[in-house]
């Protein structure tokens, strides 16, 4: 009976596959005509960053660096904790502004690892009172023993998302770090367009600041962080300047809107585009030159 039920399963998802794939040729048809400059100013921006659904990177500390991260905790390793004083400054400006967030997200790298983890969860609940309809989650990637001692001291009124991970290589993550303004067929794309991540997952706060989607704010970390709102932003404002600098680097930009894993090749490998070679050095090298400034001569 389990193999005839497996086997079904099986049927049901081909089948699904099957009907999916025109779909998604379809809408990546659109996604061509709809990120021109001409679309654009007709239209306006394909997707707009959430205005109720935030994700917090309190950490670019992890301990499984996957390939192709987009937060480039493996290409760029970094220990970076947020200060639990940013944590509370959200809670204080949501509460000022009344904002009522549907969804906060917890994040990382792997936010376990935040030495004030249960602080800043503390924090967060404390929002609950002025909302208490919000969602709290954690977004973990559940692997080794002190992860998941970390995870059984959460709360049991926050939601936990656990992919469990055991290893580093993710055959269903994208290409990120290909760089759509590397790509002829984008280099004319107006990229306030954005993707669906600011909208369904919703827009990032880093310790860098405020961006259009925590991706965002993962990337221009890499650049010292010039461009991250100081402040929680009002809802007038789009931050489609955000977009127009920091997504003509995002690989996600090229597709727009999450496709099936079913319909993607596995990704084992790590490509780069010259933009992301270049960042990557660039950053590199100036940790070296910090490394070695903050060393006393001898």
């Amino acid at each position: 009976m389990a193999s005839i039920r497996s086997a079904a399963r099986s049927a049901v998802h081909y089948l699904i596959s099957l009907l999916s794939g025109p779909w998604y040729a379809l809408r990546g048809c659109y996604r061509q005509f709809r990120i021109t400059p001409t679309a654009t100013r007709l239209l306006g921006p394909q997707y707009l960053r959430s205005r109720d659904a935030i994700e917090i990177d309190i950490t670019y500390a992890c301990n499984l660096r996957c390939t192709n991260c987009n937060r480039s905790v493996t290409q760029a390793p970094d220990k970076t904790h947020m200060p639990l004083d940013m944590i509370e400054a959200f809670v204080r400006d949501s509460i000022a502004h009344n904002k009522r967030w549907r969804t906060i997200r917890v994040l990382g790298g792997e936010p376990t690892l935040h030495p004030r983890f249960l602080d800043i969860l503390h924090v967060l609940r404390k929002y609950r009172g002025f909302a208490p309809e919000c969602s709290i989650q954690v977004v973990t990637n559940g692997h080794g023993k002190a992860v998941q001692a970390a995870l059984r001291k959460i709360p049991p009124d926050i939601r936990v998302e656990n992919s469990a991970k055991e290893g580093n290589v993710q055959p269903d993550f994208g290409p990120f770090n290909m760089a759509p303004m590397d790509d002829p067929a984008f280099r004319s794309s107006d990229y306030a367009n954005g993707c669906s991540i600011m909208t369904e997952c919703g827009m990032g706060l880093t310790p860098g600041g405020y961006y259009q989607c925590a991706v965002a704010g993962g990337i221009d970390r890499l650049l010292g962080y010039p461009h991250g709102r100081a402040s929680l932003p009002r809802d007038a404002d789009d931050m489609l300047d955000l977009s127009r600098t920091l997504c003509r680097l995002c690989g996600h930009f090229k597709d727009g809107h999450m496709i099936p894993a079913s319909l993607r090749a596995p990704l084992l490998d790590e490509p780069k585009s010259a933009a992301w070679v270049k960042i990557y050095a660039d950053w590199k090298h100036h940790r070296r030159g910090t490394r070695s400034a903050a060393t006393p001569a001898e």
